[in-house]
């Protein structure tokens, strides 16, 4: 069970830093979120690390607080902590990393990720984008503290390697209010750990954007969210809680793996195993789920992109067991769906895609 601690500050103080150095203290607003496990945000839920699968991977997410955070600034020029923080330090660049704990071979087919505000100061280009990329993760890689001091001259800390797949988001259709997905178009399998990050450095001059992050404390030590500058990764963490504030960025960042079923991922998520075959498909699916026990109020719910709901399947009480369902998909248009079973009030969402 995850520790849950009260946030007892309005206000953080970051540190900038250059590839080498701490230089000085930057202040980093706290903007609280709400939040809710709900409607149009639960159905875009699909097999995700760190959101639904925290067995298999890890750091899981904390959707059990009522409010999220975004830290970022009054002005312009220091911008988002967890985005492109402006012209004072180098760091457009952010990663959130992922225990692969088995290890299972797992296929990251996408991105998910949640965007706390942007702002275009001198009204943005047309071709103004973010990158977002998949890493496999190799020791030393990253900075972490050394001897319980901030350390920027060793690699001696996990960390992003190698960008194994990568997709863009236009600035203009960065949605602060829903999360964003993006699919890989040569999607990568992991067998190891595995990080998604975000670049923002290919954002327009006076563009700024801004990831959100769970509670102070929420990642558990774990060190799995990272900045980087041109060329160097560093735990985020250590390099902008420092000294006098150990932990208060220890968190997550709202940025989390979609996973297609992966040989060795077979667990029970909320009482309920869900897959289909063929993934993708043309014309005919079949969904095939598990309940672990006996349950009421079954359904299978296809929606689309938006959240709209394409075809509804309700099936009241059944007993624990395993059921298939065939989907006539041949007026599905080609594109990205999602699959989600209810069972006894709760759901377990994964993705489907269609082509043509």
């Amino acid at each position: 069970m995850k520790k849950i601690y009260t946030l007892i500050a309005v206000a953080a103080i970051a540190f900038n830093s250059s590839a080498q150095t701490v230089e000085g203290p930057q202040h980093f607003v706290v903007k609280a979120i709400p939040y809710t496990m709900s409607a149009t945000r639960a159905i875009t839920n699909p097999d995700t690390t760190g959101l639904v699968n925290v067995t298999d991977f890890l750091p899981a997410f904390d959707v059990t607080a009522p409010t999220f955070y975004s830290y970022g600034s009054a002005t312009l020029t220091t911008g988002y902590l967890y985005g492109n923080n402006g012209s004072l330090n180098g760091f457009k660049q952010v990663a959130q990393g992922y225990l692969n704990v088995n290890p299972t071979p797992v296929k990251v087919i996408g991105a998910l990720m949640w965007f706390g505000g942007k702002q275009s100061d001198l009204g943005s280009s047309v071709t103004s984008k973010v990158v977002v990329n998949s890493y496999d993760m190799a020791a030393n890689k990253a900075y972490n503290i050394n001897a319980g001091a901030f350390n920027s001259s060793v690699l001696n800390f996990i960390g992003p390697n190698i960008v194994r797949a990568s997709a863009d988001i236009l600035y203009a259709d960065i949605d602060t209010i829903n999360f964003n997905y993006v699919s890989f178009s040569a999607p990568q399998t992991f067998v190891g750990d595995f990080a998604i990050g975000v670049d923002f450095s290919t954002l327009a001059p006076g563009d700024t954007a801004g990831l959100v992050s769970d509670d102070i404390n929420s990642a558990l030590e774990q060190d799995y969210a990272y900045h980087k500058t041109a060329t160097k990764w560093f735990v985020t963490d250590e390099l902008f809680s420092g000294a006098a504030a150990t932990g208060l960025f220890d968190n997550n960042i709202a940025l989390w793996a979609v996973i297609s079923d992966a040989t060795g991922v077979n667990e029970f998520f909320n009482g309920m195993k869900l897959t289909t075959y063929p993934n993708p498909a043309v014309n005919n699916v079949t969904v095939e789920y598990t309940l672990e026990k006996n349950a009421s109020a079954v359904s299978l719910v296809i929606f689309d992109k938006s959240g709209r709901k394409i075809s509804e399947n309700n099936y009241s009480n059944q007993n624990a067991g395993t059921y298939t369902v065939k989907v006539d998909a041949s007026k599905f248009a080609a594109g990205t769906y999602f699959y989600q079973l209810n069972a006894g009030g709760h759901n377990f969402t994964k993705q489907l895609v269609i082509t043509k």
